[in-house]
């Protein structure tokens, strides 16, 4: 395990050299960036929240710009409910996944967000992190 950390630090050194210039993502980046997403997303799953409902993207690979912009306007809407000491993990995946966005990108076949359908967090969860894994491949 003490390689895996080591490794984890020099991505993580990179990461952070590369967004301090404003680089472009690079694919080692973009993996690094994809992982502590899942990962602190993993952190997020017991989160008890049964009265909030979230629109929840499943559009199609060409449409990712759109939908991971509302799995991201969305995680705003459950930071703003969850206690300060729980929104690390939101914060963190607001962070390492704002490089993916594209603000010039409009498809006009992409759905809205909120032409969504609305969900409860697991599903929402359960969606979000499919999503990210397919933006792994």
């Amino acid at each position: 395990t003490m390689c895996k950390v080591l490794i984890f630090g020099c991505v993580a050194a990179v990461i952070l050299m590369s967004a301090a210039y404003g680089a472009p993502l690079n694919t080692i980046q973009k993996a690094a960036r994809l992982e502590a997403s899942i990962s602190d997303l993993g952190l997020l799953k017991d989160i008890d929240n049964n009265f909030l409902d979230f629109y929840t993207p499943n559009d199609r690979q060409e449409c990712n710009y759109t939908t991971l912009a509302c799995f991201l306007k969305e995680l705003e809407v459950l930071k703003q409910d969850l206690e300060e000491d729980k929104q690390r993990p939101v914060i963190n995946i607001q962070k390492n996944l704002e490089d993916f966005m594209d603000p010039n990108f409009s498809n006009p076949t992409c759905k809205k967000c909120e032409a969504n359908e609305k969900k409860k967090f697991p599903e929402f969860h359960q969606e979000m992190t499919r999503f990210l894994q397919s933006m792994q491949k």
